[in-house]
């Protein structure tokens, strides 16, 4: 069981990443930061390898999106009583020094939720996504897997995801509600393997869809 008294839980979404996983929990363990693993249908050994790093696991039979693997998380580690729940990727992209610049900003700004500004994008898609962001919210990378949330007011806005906005929907809710939020500009490694959101053809379409429900759901205008 994870300490209940801890202030973060880093919510990691997992979908067949046995070979960074285990970097990636002991990166985040090594900061003194609870883990929760949320495996999305994972058929490799993922799981196992989570559960022995002593990660709190969470084992989705069947895959049903990394949205829907974010949601598991952040919703546990709200039920579990933590403070504040950080959403981080599995693939060894992100840093977990980052998590402890993310905190502090949230402190000395008061924010309710502190967002990662990457130092590059990985699809053209996602530029266009940056700038509804911007224009809409003043967002300046929506897309940014590393978030961090003071879950009493997020809780507000929950579910996390329930149209599918590849993890912005609860972001997107907080900035229009005019809650406080921060951006962290952070340094992401290169992605060894197939992205999550599979061929690149197949991954600009999906942004895009997700781009098209955003402005549908929130418009270009406050």
């Amino acid at each position: 069981m994870l300490n209940s008294k801890s202030r973060l839980a880093v919510v990691i979404p997992a979908y067949n990443e046995e070979k960074t996983i285990e970097m990636v929990i002991d990166q985040v363990h090594s900061r003194g930061y609870a883990v929760i693993v949320v495996s999305d249908g994972s058929n490799d050994r993922t799981v196992e390898i989570a559960t022995d790093r002593k990660a709190h696991v969470i084992d989705h039979i069947q895959n049903k999106g990394y949205e829907a693997a974010l949601s598991t998380g952040v919703h546990a580690a709200h039920e579990m009583g933590f403070e504040l729940a950080a959403t981080f990727d599995a693939d060894g992209q992100l840093a977990a020094d980052d998590l402890s610049l993310f905190i502090k900003k949230l402190d000395e700004e008061s924010s309710d939720i502190v967002v990662g500004i990457r130092n590059y994008r990985n699809r053209y898609s996602e530029n266009l996504l940056a700038l509804f962001g911007k224009i809409r919210f003043n967002i300046e990378d929506p897309l940014c897997g590393l978030k961090l949330y003071r879950l009493e007011k997020a809780s507000n806005f929950f579910p996390f995801d329930s149209d599918k906005l590849v993890g912005m929907e609860l972001a997107f809710k907080m900035a229009s509600a005019h809650l406080k939020f921060s951006q962290v500009p952070i340094q992401v490694r290169k992605r060894v393997g197939e992205s999550r959101y599979g061929t690149s053809l197949k991954g600009e379409v999906f942004i895009l869809h997700s781009l098209k429900k955003s402005i549908q759901k929130f418009g270009l205008r406050a």
